[in-house]
């Protein structure tokens, strides 16, 4: 297949990832999942939701978690959503998560790069590599693919080329280009866009110059803080409204970037998703900001600095 139309899946508009709230013992709060994930899913314009990915704490979840998670958001979604769901792992583990997924109801799965281990890193600049192990989910698993791109920083982001060898894998059909820099996310749309769906994801401000150049949707997960104006952004941007795009994107999207993800510049351990189920927990949509170790619950400080970004972004009174 040498069309993104042609593909199994075509994807278009905003996808948010959610989160997975847990109780003061830090179990499942599904009670409380169950209201996150209608409130995001039921947002008009909403195309579908991603559960069990990195927001979601996925290295974090049993395997028994993520498929009442998977079942869980299909109860609540709308006819005609799409439900991806992130998978992580290398060789027969990558293939045990997305058949778990796929038995529990996920339309799509997002694949989180297999290479994030120091032995591997280098083999993600290896398009046959890559090949290879897409290779053996669309053959053993048969389901549609959202390939994650790391920032390269991270030391195991894809390779231009090995992007475009996997492109003709029939599964694979969209790209997450979480790539960090907008000349990174360029050099990606121009070589696939008419191949796969490229879905911006960007917790920082480059995002605007990212949606601005080309966008087939996004799927982000600042975008569970307030989902209505994220719905608007994308939808500006893939019309071509860079004036509509550019004030959301200044007066909304930069307070937030900076008051829960400090723009992915972080100062200290704390974990990026405490800071979104803070600002969640302050805007009344859970009970708490709870993360499962070894990740870093909120401070004070990093309380004080959501509820900031929350104030300037419009969000809540001070």
């Amino acid at each position: 297949m040498s069309s993104r139309n042609e593909k199994a899946l075509v994807l278009s508009g905003l996808y948010p990832a959610t989160i997975t709230p847990f109780k003061a013992d830090l179990s499942v709060n599904y009670e409380a999942l169950a209201r996150h994930l209608k409130e995001t899913v039921h947002t008009p314009g909403v195309k579908g939701i991603a559960v069990n990915a990195g927001l979601a704490e996925i290295l974090q979840l049993s395997d028994e978690e993520k498929q009442k998670i998977l079942k869980l958001a299909r109860e609540v979604m709308l006819p005609g959503q799409t439900l991806i769901s992130g998978i992580e792992g290398r060789g027969p583990a990558a293939v045990k998560d997305g058949l778990l997924a796929k038995k529990a109801g996920a339309d799509v799965l997002l694949v989180l790069n297999p290479f994030d281990a120091r032995p591997y890193r280098r083999l993600a600049q290896n398009p046959e590599s890559v090949y290879q192990f897409y290779k053996i989910l669309d053959e053993q698993v048969d389901l549609p693919m959202i390939v994650f791109q790391y920032p390269d920083q991270s030391g195991c982001a894809y390779s231009l080329e090995s992007l475009i060898r996997i492109s003709s894998i029939p599964n694979v059909v969209a790209i997450k280009a979480a790539c960090g820099t907008v000349t990174r996310y360029v050099q990606i749309w121009e070589a696939l866009h008419d191949k796969l769906t490229i879905l911006a994801a960007l917790d920082s401000p480059p995002l605007l110059g990212m949606i601005l150049h080309g966008v087939h949707g996004a799927l982000i997960g600042i975008s569970v803080i307030d989902t209505p104006k994220w719905v608007e952004l994308i939808d500006a941007a893939i019309c071509g409204d860079a004036v509509k795009a550019q004030k959301i994107h200044r007066e909304f999207c930069i307070p937030i970037m900076d008051g829960v993800f400090e723009n992915q510049e972080p100062s200290s351990p704390t974990s990026e998703v405490a800071c979104v189920k803070e600002a969640l927990m302050q805007l009344g949509q859970i009970p708490n900001s709870l993360v499962r170790p070894p990740a870093v619950n909120v401070t004070e400080a990093h309380r004080a600095h959501v509820r900031q970004g929350l104030i300037s972004s419009g969000l809540i009174k001070s």
